[in-house]
């Protein structure tokens, strides 16, 4: 018995099938509806993208998936040379028409007009008939011939695009933001599944939990036949619709629960796995390739990078790991640029290091008292909840230098603290039981000479 082949292509995230024979009808819904499209030339199926559902299909049809053997760039120029002999038979074909076409017009004397009621008027009409439907042929596949020769063209464009460097590390970005979302999504489950499997576990905390999960029961014979899925966990606890489902036991829907979120955690695993494959794979191909140009140097505030054909200064490295991911410049409409666009780098001098320094200099906290500020303690500061609490810059005077202080929102503030000021004013703060900072002195101030002592 001939058996069917599956590959898995990194280079494109692709799964294909090699399929042996013709598929039965319902092998061949299930293979479309997990959506492979057949690609006759190739005389395979073709999935867009690697999912754990459609690696599973494949499994089941063959027993294994192997690596592809064709690479990225062997596929784009045979679908190129494809394109291209499909482009040199079009212009064939505009040539055979535009010479059918001059053919019939040659017989015809130059400026001889159609002779309306002679004998030949009908023949002559036949020709012109026939010359406008060549000619029309002919501009039609020339047109045609030029449109599939661009394809091929774009074929390789885009092969060799994808294994640019600066390409490659953007993709693997992406890939590690996808990786990092699949791991938030398992530890969620995780941390679920936990509080679900909890010893002794009481109708009353089976609520408080199912209105704070995602908790989804499946459906069960009396259910209301209208809907496609069952009751929240919510909703089957309180029996808030009593009219569309039946009731479950609280045995039953732990064991939902259950179930629901190790399989959420097994199934977000497999994407985990799957995404460091693909990282590991394409981190290797971009040290083969040399890297990136900010892998190779030490970026560093004041140093200068060649972004776009731009030289701009560098005032922060942002860095995860120890390893940069972007740079914050002096660029007037986007100083925050991804380290894959860096073409060139000049490590900084004393002099755009200080600059640097002083661009991105924060301003000293101060903590003071003035008639307008309000007078909280530590712990009361510390209260108000984080979104609406914080340090305001205080732009440098004659009577002090620029500096920071703290404010808090006055909706946090009881009547008597916020005074005539609205609730949704933003009130500066004097910390009363923390050390008081005076403001730094104004630059007029350092400049003035002291007076002397008497």
């Amino acid at each position: 018995m001939t058996e069917h082949t599956a590959t898995y292509s990194p280079e494109d995230n692709k799964l294909r099938l090699y399929p042996a024979s013709k598929l039965d009808s319902a092998t061949y819904a299930r293979v479309k509806e997990a959506g492979f499209q057949w690609a006759p030339k190739q005389r395979l199926f073709v999935a867009p993208a690697w999912t754990p559902a459609r690696e599973d299909l494949l499994l089941e049809l063959c027993g294994e998936v192997g690596d592809e053997d064709t690479s990225l760039v062997d596929r784009a120029e045979e679908r190129a040379e494809r394109f291209s002999e499909r482009s040199d038979n079009h212009a064939e074909e505009a040539d055979a028409a535009r010479r059918g076409a001059a053919a019939i017009a040659d017989r015809i004397p130059f400026g001889q007009p159609i002779l309306v009621g002679h004998h030949s008027e009908r023949r002559a009409r036949k020709d012109t008939e026939r010359i406008e439907n060549g000619m029309r042929k002919a501009v039609s596949m020339w047109a045609s011939a030029e449109y599939w020769g661009k394809r091929a063209a774009a074929a390789l464009r885009h092969a060799k695009h994808k294994e640019r460097p600066d390409v490659r590390a953007r993709r693997i970005k992406s890939l590690d933001a996808d990786k990092r979302k699949q791991e938030r999504a398992r530890e969620e489950a995780l941390y679920w599944l936990e509080w679900w499997s909890a010893d002794g576990l009481t109708e009353q905390h089976a609520v408080t939990l199912a209105s704070r999960c995602n908790l989804r029961l499946p459906r069960k014979d009396g259910d209301s036949e209208d809907l496609h899925s069952g009751p929240s966990g919510y909703d089957a606890l309180t029996n808030s619709h009593p009219s569309l489902y039946v009731p479950r036991t609280l045995a039953e829907i732990v064991e939902a629960a259950k179930k629901q979120y190790q399989d959420t955690a097994a199934w977000t695993q497999r994407w985990i796995d799957h995404y460091a494959n693909r990282l590991a794979y394409e981190r290797a191909m971009l040290a083969d390739q040399g890297g990136l140009i900010a892998d190779t140097v030490d970026l560093q505030p004041g140093g200068r990078v060649l972004v776009r054909g731009e030289w701009l200064t560098i005032l922060r490295v942002t860095r995860r790991d120890g390893k940069a991911l972007s740079v914050t410049t002096d660029a007037r409409g986007v100083p925050v640029r991804p380290i894959d666009e860096i073409t060139d780098y000049q490590a900084p001098t004393a002099e755009t290091k200080a600059a640097a320094a002083a661009a991105t200099a924060t301003a000293p906290l101060a903590n003071y008292e003035r008639a307008d500020f309000v007078r909280l303690t530590k712990a009361e500061y510390q209260a108000v909840p984080s979104d609406y609490r914080g340090y305001k810059a205080i732009a440098a005077a004659g009577t002090h230098g620029a500096h920071r202080v703290r404010y808090v929102l006055g909706a946090f503030l009881t009547a008597e603290q916020r005074g005539q000021r609205p609730r949704h004013d933003s009130c500066f703060v004097f910390i009363t039981d923390e050390k008081r900072k005076d403001p730094p002195a104004s630059p007029e101030q350092l400049a003035s000479p002291v007076p002397a002592a008497d």
